[in-house]
């Protein structure tokens, strides 16, 4: 990726996600100051994550027309107007209030959007040998830009009211918006194909970037996944993971806070463990799946979840579970590397790219939804502790999920001689008879 590019599509989504630094812990606090009820504020929580469902039918729709930056920049303006009109603080009407909130929200429709879109992006532009390693060379900006922002706030809510911290937000993201227009995406790529060899297919296009062989690229192209099984159960250890993970973002403080009693500032501090071991985590994991393959480290994403459940649910201490937060921004950061990079090489074609990433949200945005919903039945009966301790057994059931029945969906490198990839020849003999002749 060439420094223009890397400005325009990096920059974008460090200012796009940064706005994530006051959803998180500000965003509901604003709402119970207009008016809202807990329930109402949940409610919204909920329509959020289903509502960013939209982000698959756009992200099919970017693979067809073979570009993604006016739909980025699309997003990314949206989610600054909402933000300058949540800044007025005037609004009452609840319908208006909950739609602005929808596009800046967390899972809302506008950063569910810059996630995948970018995410498509970075793949687009990056070598085929590097898909894993350019989704950690994105993904790193979004932990930076959450704690730059949180810090922010911290310091504007002391001086401010909370309202005014939005317009800070919103520049950023107008301001991302306008970075976004400097992507220069290439030409869209010819369909041409090459021959390979040593497995007398058809895998290569001139560009280098795989695609299926001309015989059967438009039945890859529009197949259903749904035909797709191994891809399915992918699909559902993708939503076991977030549906044992999300209950933390509810109920962990509320655990910490009201079974250990844990002080305010507790709390804090295990959001930002989380964020600075997803920093740390995330360009390492794509070079490392570059090389190792995925399935070695899709392995170690989903029991660093499991492991991470179970240890919250036997602590006995808060500074226990602060520790343990570190296992939280581990496997979430690898999962946001490795299970984006699967699916793309599963789907196995350029002009799916999109596709890819949607289908890794959409798995995200279902468990996120599913797992509070489903857990907001029980926790009151059995406690935070035996909640986490359930969790923990369906994350268990996601790993085997995925030792069982998930293949390694990169092949193994070639030795030197093998990997030539060049035009079909005329065997050797043949031309012999033919001089001779």
């Amino acid at each position: 990726m060439n420094l223009r590019n890397r400005i325009g599509l990096h920059g974008s989504y460090l200012l796009g996600v940064s706005g994530i630094g006051f959803a998180l812990p500000y965003l509901p606090l604003y709402l119970s100051r207009q008016g809202l009820s807990a329930g109402s504020i949940s409610m919204i929580w909920a329509v959020a994550a289903i509502t960013s469902l939209v982000q698959f039918p756009v992200g099919v729709w970017s693979d067809r027309v073979g570009t993604r930056k006016p739909f980025l920049i699309a997003a990314l303006g949206l989610v600054g107007a909402a933000a300058l009109l949540l800044s007025l603080g005037t609004i009452h009407n609840i319908i208006i209030l909950s739609l602005l909130v929808l596009l800046f929200h967390e899972n809302g429709i506008g950063r569910a959007l810059v996630e995948t879109l970018s995410g498509a992006e970075a793949i687009h532009l990056a070598r085929r040998d590097e898909i894993a390693a350019a989704l950690g060379r994105l993904r790193i900006w979004k932990p930076i830009g959450v704690l730059l922002v949180l810090g922010l706030g911290n310091v504007l809510t002391r001086y401010y009211d909370l309202r005014f911290v939005f317009i800070p937000i919103a520049i950023l993201q107008i301001a991302g918006a306008a970075l976004a227009f400097l992507i220069r995406e290439p030409a869209a790529e010819q369909s041409k194909t090459i021959y390979n060899i040593n497995n007398n297919k058809f895998i290569e296009n001139v560009s280098g970037r795989s695609a299926s062989d001309e015989a059967g690229s438009e039945g890859a192209r529009f197949a259903s996944i749904w035909r797709d099984k191994t891809l399915l159960v992918f699909v559902a250890a993708m939503i076991l993971f977030h549906f044992a993970n999300a209950p933390g973002g509810v109920y962990l403080g509320l655990y910490l806070k009201n079974d250990l009693g844990a002080q305010e500032h507790i709390l804090s501090t295990a959001f930002v463990i989380s964020m600075i071991a997803w920093m740390l985590v995330v360009r390492p994991a794509g070079r490392l799946a570059d090389r190792w393959g995925r399935k070695p480290l899709l392995i170690v994403a989903w029991t660093a979840m499991a492991l991470r459940l179970l240890i919250v649910a036997i602590a006995r201490t808060p500074e226990q579970i602060v520790v343990n937060q570190a296992l939280d921004g581990f496997s979430n950061g690898l999962f946001a590397i490795v299970a984006a990079a699967w699916v793309t090489d599963r789907l196995a074609d350029p002009r799916r790219i999109g596709e890819a990433q949607v289908i890794v949200g959409s798995s995200l945005v279902l468990g996120s939804a599913l797992g509070p919903f489903f857990c907001g039945f029980i926790v009151a009966a059995i406690g935070y502790r035996v909640l986490f301790g359930l969790l923990a057994a369906v994350g268990a059931i996601a790993v085997l999920l995925i030792i069982a029945f998930v293949p390694e969906s990169i092949p193994a490198k070639p030795r030197r001689d093998e990997s030539i990839v060049r035009e079909p020849e005329t065997p050797l003999v043949e031309n012999i008879a033919a001089l001779e002749s």
